[in-house]
């Protein structure tokens, strides 16, 4: 497992996705590190390949890595190049060819890592394009930087197209990895803890168990997996995660997309089909459940508790998804959130893992304004009936 530095760090927790190359051990060593959507690291696990990719247009230097992760989608992964220890690193990495690589998901924690290889012919062309350390850019992101990246994606991939974006020259590399070794990481909780690894095939439970993690320090004592409700004499499972604070509850259905037990070479066209068969049959469930709720239906915890949940205002029922792609027609799951809202009068929201961690360090912790984040979110969807919907911080003043 690698522990990113501190600027490193806050780089991460920023950015939706990057690859670094950075010091390791001191300085005596490097790492390359990826973050990456969950589904895309289980892909490269899987054994879906993994190119990097570099450019340069005048003095920035480009960075990125081609992920296919379905085969006729695959996923550009990019960043600019700004510090001098990155540099250093990169550098010390073609001369060395051979770096431990890691991977880190939306909750920026570790989750594999593998040694990575490149051929002596790749690391020489890649040494051509890069040249000296003296003659590449340090300082902060500036709107040349931003530029430069438009010029490196549009180069990558024609498709994606910036204003004012040109071809610049890049170098592709196809490195050789040894087996992933998947890491364990144990998140310990107030009344219960999970412990979280990717290569597990049991992969409903362990996206059910991150979601509860990335919970548990905004609702540290009323955070509940498996809750259950009875209505008359049975007793089943009321939605796969619950919170609550005084303002309201949060019920979340959580639809992993299989990738470990799938086959890779599954086009975008038929995961978005199953991924929106698995996302109506969640709103279904939210709206059952948020209907027991006000009926008044006992609640408990998984081990028997009574739940003492709010029952007097609109709860927020959020379906859960690995990953929401931006391609594919959405309108009939649109159309099932609108009936859904109109039947419940409860708050319905799509999220993938991405957006609800944005929603979450958004939120700085504190249930009240991840209420309200989910709210204005809401309004949104209200306004424009789409579920492609992204948040970003506000820029600092």
């Amino acid at each position: 497992m690698h522990i990113p530095s501190s600027r490193v760090h806050d780089e991460m927790r920023s950015e939706n996705g990057s690859v670094w190359f950075v010091p390791a051990n001191g300085g005596d060593e490097i790492a390359i590190l990826i973050k990456a959507p969950s589904a895309t690291l289980k892909s490269l696990i899987a054994g879906c390949d993994l190119n990097i990719l570099f450019g340069r247009k005048e003095e920035y230097l480009a960075t990125g890595v081609r992920i296919f992760d379905v085969p006729d989608a695959a996923l550009l992964i990019s960043g600019i190049q700004k510090h001098g220890e990155e540099h250093d690193s990169l550098l010390k990495f073609l001369t060395d060819r051979k770096a431990p690589l890691f991977l880190f998901n939306e909750m920026d924690v570790c989750l594999a890592w593998t040694t990575l290889s490149i051929s002596p012919d790749e690391a020489l062309q890649a040494k051509e394009l890069i040249g000296t350390k003296d003659s590449l850019y340090e300082g902060p992101f500036s709107e040349e930087c931003n530029h430069a990246l438009d010029c490196f994606c549009y180069s990558a991939d024609r498709t994606n197209y910036h204003k004012g974006a040109v071809e610049i020259p890049l170098v592709g590399i196809l490195p050789s990895l040894e087996q992933w070794r998947a890491t364990r990481n144990v998140f310990v909780g107030f009344r219960e803890s999970h412990d979280i690894v990717i290569d597990d095939r049991n992969e409903g439970e362990i996206f059910e168990r991150a979601i509860w993690a990335s919970l548990e320090s905004v609702f540290p004592l009323t955070l509940h997996k498996s809750p259950q409700v009875e209505i008359g004499e049975k007793s089943r499972e009321l939605t796969d995660v619950l919170s609550f604070h005084k303002y309201g509850n949060f019920l979340i259905e959580a639809k992993d997309l299989s990738v470990l037990e799938a086959n890779l070479e599954r086009s975008q066209e038929r995961r978005i089909k199953g991924v929106q068969k698995q996302v109506k049959k969640a709103i279904n469930q939210l709206v059952g459940a948020s209907k027991a709720i006000a009926r008044g239906e006992r609640v408990t915890s998984a081990q028997g508790e009574d739940l003492a949940l709010v029952r007097d205002e609109p709860p927020h029922c959020i379906v859960l998804i690995t990953e929401l792609m931006p391609s594919g027609d959405w309108s009939e799951v649109e159309r099932m959130l609108v009936e859904a809202i109109q039947s419940t009068q409860a708050f319905f929201h799509l999220l993938d893992l991405r957006e609800f961690i944005s929603l979450l360090k958004g939120s700085s912790g504190k249930p009240e304004l991840l209420d309200y984040n989910l709210i204005k979110r809401f309004e949104l969807f209200a306004e424009k009936r789409t579920v492609h919907i992204r948040s970003q911080p506000a820029p600092n003043q």
